[in-house]
């Protein structure tokens, strides 16, 4: 997550990333119990422990440890993306440059693919799996950022398209992209430019800039609903956050009442939706909770009951997944007083509000855990 000038901070570039992931280390305790064949899993990397933690996930909602994680990936794992298959795992490394791929197997996992493994020459900072699988994007750099393509082989090997990087318009260190479930159109945020951008698809994963509006102050991690109408971000020096309504064209027009006030200096940090496009939660990092919303039908935000929720003493929340099959939300931990990051589980009611559980919270293993870090693998 991103820190605020107040807050000092957490990821003026990467310095905080580096200074913990040299001095760190990533483990798990041997007596750890095999997924299930065919289960579920959650997939989460690290900064500076420079792993990836993989969690076994039944339908019940039940997490459970994967032997073997936490898996060594690149130095400052920011962002992690899992092809729709679930079959695959890449990590953009914002401390070693590289890009990293793994096969994630049918008892959770991960074995490096050997042509997989990519030099950015910069900070690896966002990275996402088109959703048919056969694209990768990748952004990378400092105080600005390109956004570059690749192909997706049927081994999980990577390829350059031949599309031509594209470099993002302005002071826009640490963008993250979304993309609309049909893939025609691919979103970025300037964090430092208040922006946020619309790119038209092509074949080879060119990108055309089809729009460019206003954000909040370092907005960060957009989120499209899964019915592909709105596109979210949050604006983490505002406290607020921003939505827009995706046209048929890829323009972005303001919801109404857009931006929307989550809780008292919150830190607001990557929009996670309901599958039925319905509700929205995210972390709200120094506020210590889960931000929850309703979604009307014209995208404006209206806050659940109950809702900030809070989290569990001594934990930082930075990342939640939302699992509509067993109506659970799972909180991550960006710090801890416990050291490594824990996964927390929350039932969500019928009206929406969440209710932590009495599952004990599962260690990754991990430490600084932020970012979009963290998935839901279905194979």
């Amino acid at each position: 997550m991103f820190w605020t000038k107040n807050s000092r901070p957490r990821r003026a570039a990467a310095g905080l990333t580096l200074a913990l992931a040299l001095a760190s280390g990533g483990w798990l305790d041997s007596s750890v119990a095999l997924a299930d064949p065919g289960a579920r899993f959650v997939v989460i990397s690290g900064a500076a422990s420079s792993n990836i933690s993989v969690l076994g996930l039944d339908r019940t909602g039940k997490l459970s440890k994967v032997a073997g994680s936490p898996f060594a990936s690149g130095t400052g794992a920011l962002s992690v993306t899992i092809t729709p298959d679930g079959r695959k795992v890449y990590s953009a490394n914002v401390v070693s440059g590289t890009v990293n791929g793994f096969e994630l197997g049918a008892n959770g996992t991960l074995t490096p693919i050997a042509d997989a493994h990519l030099e950015l020459g910069g900070p690896g900072v966002g990275i996402l799996a088109a959703p048919d699988g056969k694209t990768l994007f990748v952004t990378t750099g400092a105080v600005t950022n390109e956004i570059r393509a690749y192909r997706i082989t049927s081994t999980g090997g990577l390829t350059p398209t031949g599309a031509t990087p594209v470099l993002i318009p302005g002071i826009s260190g640490l963008s993250m992209p979304a993309i609309s479930p049909d893939g025609k159109y691919l979103f970025m945020v300037g964090w430092l430019d208040a922006t946020v951008l619309s790119y038209a698809v092509g074949p080879n994963g060119s990108l055309t800039e089809v729009d460019s509006v206003p954000a909040g102050l370092m907005s960060t991690i957009p989120g499209v609903t899964p019915d592909g109408r709105f596109l979210y971000t949050s604006n983490e020096a505002e406290g607020n956050v921003s939505g827009y309504s995706i046209g048929a064209d890829g323009k972005l027009t303001p919801v109404p009442g857009s931006p929307f006030r989550t809780g008292l200096m919150p830190l607001p940090h990557g929009a996670m939706f309901t599958s039925d496009s319905k509700r929205m939660y995210m972390a709200e990092a120094m506020a210590g909770g889960i931000a929850g919303f309703d979604i009307a039908e014209n995208g404006a935000l209206t806050t659940l009951p109950g809702a900030p929720y809070k989290a569990p003493t001594g934990t930082l929340p930075g990342r939640v997944l939302v699992d509509s099959v067993s109506q659970q939300v799972f909180l991550i931990d960006t710090l801890t007083i416990q050291g490594t990051s824990r996964v927390h589980t929350y039932a969500m009611a019928p009206d929406g509000r969440l209710a932590l559980t009495d599952a004990p919270a599962v260690d990754t293993g991990l430490l600084f855990a932020d970012g979009p870090n963290a998935w839901v693998a279905t194979q």
